[in-house]
């Protein structure tokens, strides 16, 4: 498996719908983390980030200059923060491998 972060910046925020943006990201993987508010981490076996970033482009308005912006990046099993107890719970899982897929 590997986790990968996303976090996004949505631009025009009156308009955007983040319910379809939420049912996307929660689709790569049953296994998620949402623990603020434009930073999502999925644990795959299936996706690479250019194949989440495919995923979830169609809910995203993406253009050169003033559209929305994302960022997916795989993580390793390190790094610190403040958040919800049930996501560090997630973190600290034993299932969390923080491997390198084999694509």
């Amino acid at each position: 498996m590997a986790v990968y972060m996303i976090s996004y910046d949505i631009k025009v925020k009156d308009s955007f719908e983040y319910q379809p943006l939420y049912e996307a990201i929660k689709g790569i993987s049953g296994t998620w983390c949402h623990p603020v508010e434009s930073v999502w981490f999925v644990d795959t076996v299936r996706f690479s980030a250019t194949d989440i970033m495919n995923k979830l482009k169609p809910f995203l308005t993406l253009k050169d200059k003033g559209g929305d912006d994302i960022v997916i990046r795989r993580c390793i099993d390190s790094g610190a923060g403040h958040y919800k107890s049930d996501a560090v719970d997630w973190m600290n899982d034993p299932s969390r491998t923080w491997a390198i897929p084999r694509y």
